[in-house]
């Protein structure tokens, strides 16, 4: 009997050990996956107007086109809601990039075009562009991601930096 409850505390034992594996390594798993960075975002005092203008020139720099602006914050305040913040978001795309990208991965099609969104806290405004996945099995895409990926970090940091006041 008492080689029995061995046999059944050893069991024990090693269903608990198991269960502690496997959820370090899914802890592990999801610390490793937040550890991308799939975003590039900075803060700003500037006002939303002026955060849009360098958000426009740098992307038009970049030889990006703007496809779109979507006022979010406005439509949202139009329809009665009043108070709500600004939130704006640019759209953009560099038809050069995007056909080196789709033929490399035709299911990136999903990231075109590429975004950018400023949303106003009251204190400060918030600039957050999308990134592209730049860690795959496809070295050539890799390549290409992180050459748009660095743009899109340009973009952002001219639109966030702080000009001085030109005296007139």
């Amino acid at each position: 009997m008492s080689g029995n409850m061995n046999v059944l505390e050893s069991r024990g034992v090693i269903r608990y050990f198991r269960f502690v594996f496997v959820c370090h390594f899914f802890i592990l798993l999801l610390a490793c996956s937040e550890n991308e960075n799939y975003f590039s975002e900075k803060t700003s005092n500037k006002n939303l107007s002026q955060i849009i203008d360098d958000i426009e020139f740098a992307i038009t720099e970049r030889n990006f086109r703007i496809n779109n602006r979507l006022h979010i914050g406005k439509a949202i305040n139009e329809r009665g809601q009043g108070g709500f913040p600004d939130y704006e978001v640019i759209l953009f795309c560099n038809l050069s990039y995007a056909k080196r990208m789709l033929e490399l991965a035709p299911d990136y099609i999903s990231y075109c075009p590429h975004r950018i969104a400023i949303r106003d806290t009251g204190e400060q405004r918030i600039i957050t562009a999308s990134l592209l996945p730049y860690n795959t099995s496809n070295q050539s895409l890799n390549s290409v991601t992180k050459e748009i990926n660095a743009l899109v970090y340009e973009i952002v940091d001219f639109a966030a930096a702080d000009w001085p006041e030109l005296e007139e």
